[in-house]
């Protein structure tokens, strides 16, 4: 109910009160789960990359962080295969509107996005066994949520050229590819490609 609110008025718009009376709910029971109306929204839609500090501390003891990491991003694709009803893609591209009108939103996607490459560079250092503030691992996390940062965005802009869920799937898993062999073995990596300063 309260993304519907979002949608439809915009997310400037909507007070908290209106979200608890739409949910039958006190405002002090909303704030008890969400301390602000923008971590409400994004509560709504949870970006994927938030458990992904989480998930790097779960893997399989020995098994190769890129290899992990291959198998986690290729895997997220699997869900375009199935391509969304006309419904779920309307809302999905109605909710990135959302975003993109908000500069409320944009401020705390980018807090978000700082705060979940920072855990990610925590876990990344433990598991390297180099120190948190190492540019290492800070270099990784940062490299892989810019990553996931491309494929969200190429994923909408090929939804709106209207490109089949095979095109998708096909064009976002060579991206990945791309993304973890630059991770994988440098700038050097990229063939005939050179680097010019």
């Amino acid at each position: 109910m309260a993304l519907e609110l979002f949608i439809e008025r915009g997310f400037e718009q909507v007070t908290v009160t209106e979200v608890a009376e739409a949910a039958d709910v006190s405002v002090n029971t909303v704030y008890n789960y969400f301390p602000t109306k923008e971590d409400l929204f994004f509560g709504l839609n949870q970006p994927m990359e938030a458990s992904l500090a989480g998930i790097v501390r779960q893997r399989e003891k020995g098994e190769s962080l890129l290899t992990f990491l291959r198998q986690l991003l290729l895997g997220s694709l699997e869900p375009i295969k199935a391509m969304p009803s006309p419904e779920q893609d309307s809302t999905r591209q109605q909710v990135f509107r959302v975003i993109r009108e908000s500069p409320a939103l944009q401020a705390r996607s980018l807090q978000m996005t700082a705060s979940i490459e920072e855990d990610l560079a925590h876990a990344l250092a433990e598991d390297m066994g180099t120190e948190s503030d190492d540019i290492v691992p800070r270099l990784v996390a940062h490299l892989i949520l810019t990553l996931y940062s491309k494929i969200f965005a190429e994923y909408a802009r090929r939804r709106l050229k209207g490109e089949s869920s095979e095109e998708i799937h096909a064009g976002l898993s060579a991206m990945i590819t791309a993304g973890l062999d630059l991770l994988a073995h440098g700038i050097d990596a990229s063939g005939d490609t050179e680097l010019v300063v």
